[in-house]
């Protein structure tokens, strides 16, 4: 792959990654957010209106038992004690023990004026006559009034119960704390905006609001229109002076008013907007995370990749280098034919010669020993050709193993000849230190010499030029036995082998030298013949001061 897609490659695995990984948590994050905005909604909803009913309740059952307490004193008491002023204080101071819920009590004849009077205003002689809460009780015998200023010119309401008792005709009437009510429906439940009061039907407030109005004023908000059947309630949203509400209206069953209940929307979905920060937070975290794990993930991916690929193409150079090298062993076997029938030739030539040579008389030949001695030379040179080409071709071509004995100095020595030229070319002294102790073994000479070549042309290689290559052999007998065997050590000063690759240096295909350089088999090569010999290899080395080979061979395979 070239180098030059792998930033490519990176950045659309990142892509991907991402994009499978965030795609499920945004929408995870979108469907809580989407459930929790329901959920709340209806929580909010349930609870304003939970909240509205409960008001309504306490409201309604307060003026159901303000009116029962009336309609008792009115129907339970003569009208001569209703009449008399001590025993009507003695009634009210009763009433108002269990509760301070009225603030006077009159009772008012047919005319409309005060028979008698108990509280706190000089209203005993008022004449009711013409005021309009006094009609509807003529008309409807129990009534409950709006908020109206009265003689008093304070805002307050009125339960009045009229009662025909033989020849009297009277109604009790009695003022309602206001206070009270404004307790009750204003009641804190939640945020400092949330508002509640009570309007009648004509929209004027009936108790005071907290920022909508005072008693009997005009409230300036829009309120959702309601079916004024008693228990009904409607919610809606409304905003006023950058507030946003949500209101709920229910008509009171005991009264012609409305309560009005209003939530700040703002301070509702205060717990809401927390989640959704929680929420997005979890998403955003877990999108940072997401993030950070595809970039790594790619990264190691990637990397994974270029190995990968350099291996292969080492892999691919050795697989070419292996098929040049097969190549040229075909070829080098082919140019050791060719070479050895010209050889034979020569051979055969210079025999010839030195056989004319002796029938010849020595003394009347000028040139005889000249002569003589060239053909020997032509014959000495031509069996060290021919040598060559038999190491050529026996190096080139699969040979049976073939066990015989034989003494490893000798085979080091011809090893090292075939290479000798090569070191001289390089400067490299190659040195001999053999052990008088060494003896002769049983082993395979060809497998073996190729073992030797192996090794000493790696020295070769790691050395480069000017340094040494020492070749030692010694007596090797760990196991105290009758024959002792050998053990070869070959050093060299080159640069050593690193520890991290040490021991991947008899691993098929890996090299140390430069990529084209090596196939990576030389080394596996002889661990493979070695272990078939009986024998072991193993390497210690020392960066900057170079490495030794060490090969133990027994004196027979067992």
């Amino acid at each position: 792959m070239n180098i030059q897609t792998y930033p490519a490659l990176r950045r659309r695995i990142f892509g991907v990654l991402l994009v499978m990984s965030l795609a499920p948590l945004a929408a995870l994050g979108w469907f809580c957010i989407d459930r929790i905005n329901a959920l709340h909604a209806d929580k909010i909803s349930a609870n304003l209106e939970s909240v509205t009913r409960n008001k309504a309740r306490v409201v309604d059952t307060f003026i159901s038992e303000r009116v029962a307490q009336i309609k008792n004193l009115t129907y339970t008491h003569p009208f001569e004690e209703l009449t008399d002023a001590h025993r009507l204080s003695d009634i009210f101071n009763t009433m108002q023990a269990n509760g301070k819920a009225f603030l006077d009590i009159g009772v008012i004849g047919r005319d409309g004026r005060h028979l008698t009077y108990v509280g706190p205003y000089d209203l005993a002689d008022t004449n009711y006559s013409e005021a309009g809460w006094f009609h509807e009780v003529l008309r409807k015998g129990v009534y409950v009034s709006d908020v109206f200023l009265g003689f008093r010119n304070e805002p307050h309401f009125i339960i009045a119960v009229m009662r025909h008792a033989g020849s009297h005709t009277f109604i009790v009437r009695a003022t309602i704390d206001l206070a009270a009510i404004n307790q009750m429906v204003r009641r804190p439940y939640g945020g400092t905006r949330n508002d509640a009061f009570l309007i009648n039907r004509d929209g004027l407030l009936q108790t005071k609001s907290l920022f909508h109005g005072d008693v009997m004023s005009r409230t300036t908000l829009e309120l959702p229109d309601a079916s004024f059947v008693p228990g009904s309630l409607v919610t809606s949203e409304l905003e006023e002076d950058g507030v946003a509400y949500l209101a709920a209206v229910l008509e009171l069953p005991m009264l012609p008013w409305r309560l009005v209940v209003l939530e700040d929307v703002k301070h509702a979905l205060a717990p809401l907007h927390q989640l959704r920060v929680f929420v997005m937070l979890f998403v955003i975290g877990g999108a940072l995370v997401v993030g950070l794990g595809a970039v790594l993930a790619s990264r190691a991916l990637v990397a994974h990749l270029e190995v990968l690929d350099r291996k292969q193409a080492q892999i691919d150079a050795q697989m070419i280098q292996s098929s040049k090298m097969a190549a040229m062993g075909k070829m080098a076997t082919g140019v050791a034919h060719e070479i050895n029938n010209p050889l034979t030739l020569i051979r055969e030539s210079a025999g010839w010669m030195r056989d004319l040579l002796e029938e010849e008389n020595p003394a009347s030949m000028r040139n005889y020993a000249e002569l003589s001695e060239t053909a020997a030379k032509i014959e000495n040179h031509v069996d060290r050709a021919k040598d060559i080409t038999q190491r050529m071709l026996g190096f080139g071509r699969a040979v049976d193993p073939k066990q015989a004995e034989l003494f490893v100095p000798t085979l080091l020595d011809q090893s090292i000849a075939f290479l000798e030229t090569e070191a001289r070319h390089r400067n490299i002294v190659v040195r001999r230190e053999y052990d008088d102790a060494v003896t002769s073994i049983i082993t395979d000479g060809a497998q073996l010499q190729q073992v030797f070549l192996n090794i000493i042309d790696n020295g070769l290689d790691a050395v480069g030029k000017d340094g040494v290559i020492t070749v030692r052999a010694e007596a090797w007998n760990p196991g105290g036995g009758d024959r002792a065997g050998c053990r070869v050590l070959i050093s060299d000063t080159g640069p050593g082998i690193p520890p991290d690759k040490i021991k991947r240096i008899f691993d098929p295909f890996f090299t140390t030298k430069k990529l084209g350089e090596g196939t990576g088999l030389g080394l596996a090569i002889c661990h493979t013949i070695l272990s078939s010999l009986g024998g072991a290899i193993h390497v210690e080395s020392e960066v900057g001061k170079g490495s030794t080979f060490i090969i133990t061979l027994p004196y027979e395979k067992a």
